[in-house]
């Protein structure tokens, strides 16, 4: 709820003509870690990565834990789709290298869907709606990817 007021608030007030981007991040297989490891690896897992991941952006962006598994990324003052493209491959890239838990690693790998503001969404549900679109759309590609919200999306 505190990440979802936070954007809110950011785009009812300074960011309501800047350009963002809102990722939503969904952990691939997190179910089988828990199954096979247990919900205390489990927990060490999902903590790992909510830590690591605040440590790889700026400390004005907006980065919360809103779901079982899925995180929200919330980048303010984006130029351009070039450059939320760069951060995405980033996120992937991020996921690609991290291998949390303390006595047992883990391999662990997220689909991501991202949205632009405004273009996407003009408000945090719309916004919300357009990357988590997105999201089903790198799933259903097979996991491990990142998939921008296009306007055919909004069509199904």
């Amino acid at each position: 709820m505190a990440t979802e007021k936070y954007i809110r608030k950011y785009l009812e007030t300074e960011g309501e003509n800047q350009n963002s981007l809102l990722f939503i991040i969904d952990i691939d297989h997190f179910k089988e870690i828990n199954d096979t490891k247990g919900h205390v690896h489990g927990d060490e897992v999902l903590s790992t990565i909510g830590r690591e991941i605040g440590s790889e952006f700026r400390v004005t962006d907006i980065i919360g834990r809103v779901g079982g598994d899925e995180f929200v990324v919330f980048l303010k003052h984006i130029p351009d789709r070039e450059v939320a493209e760069g951060e995405a491959k980033r996120l992937i890239d991020f996921f690609h290298s991290l291998h949390p838990g303390e006595y047992v690693k883990s391999r662990v790998t997220a689909s991501i869907g991202g949205a632009v503001y405004p273009e996407d969404g003009n408000d945090y549900e719309s916004l919300y709606r357009a990357a988590d679109s997105a999201v089903y759309k790198a799933k259903k590609r097979g996991k491990d990817q990142f998939a921008f919200f296009t306007e055919e999306d909004d069509d199904k």
